[in-house]
């Protein structure tokens, strides 16, 4: 009898990345992993209970590729926050189904715009926006969520091919809007 091959978790969740990059999330069940891996889909339960406990390290696994782009675009040493939103929208445009299973799914779900605002690396990302702008950090956290808003409506039109636009001319929408933003929260605050 030949011996038995060993799948591990590392090797399911590698293949599970690659079946959502490729098909998306409704393509993931165990017999498409066991085909890719060529195996019954004993190993996939053997080293996970259930494909819900799958898909939890799955979107982790997806998270860490989505934060290779947030980082990479934080390094521009023009506008750091420009490039956080660039960044987003290059992984909506180069993974779409990734960027769908992270942020247009209910795999992954987020308590709304005030848990986003208050995570610690994005006061982080408050703090460089006020220093920026000139703003307080209460009127960085709004043109926070409004760019965010605007950043996120770009990046999924774009994973859902409904919206082709260069990097030159997302760069100036999110430019324009960062100004205009900017300069609405500066007079209401001059209204005061």
């Amino acid at each position: 009898m030949p011996p038995k091959v060993k799948v591990t978790q590392q090797q399911i969740i590698q293949v599970s990345l690659e079946i959502v990059r490729q098909e998306g999330i409704d393509a993931l069940n165990a017999r498409a992993i066991a085909r890719k891996l060529d195996c019954s889909i004993q190993p996939i339960f053997k080293n996970f209970e259930t494909m819900g406990s799958l898909k939890k390290q799955l979107i982790q696994s997806a998270q860490t590729v989505y934060d290779k782009y947030i980082q990479e675009g934080m390094t521009s040493p023009a506008n750091p926050f420009l490039g956080m939103g660039l960044g987003y929208i290059r992984f909506a445009k180069e993974e779409k189904n990734l960027f769908k299973l992270l942020f247009m799914t209910n795999e992954f779900k987020q308590n709304g715009l005030i848990q986003i605002i208050k995570d610690d690396e994005n006061q982080e990302v408050v703090k460089l926006i006020s220093k920026m702008s000139g703003l307080d950090l209460k009127k960085s956290e709004m043109l926070f969520i409004d760019i965010w808003i605007t950043t996120h409506g770009i990046a999924s039109m774009i994973a859902t091919n409904d919206l082709a636009l260069d990097e030159a001319e997302v760069t100036k929408i999110l430019r324009d809007a960062f100004a205009g933003f900017k300069h609405q929260l500066m007079i209401e605050e001059e209204e005061r």
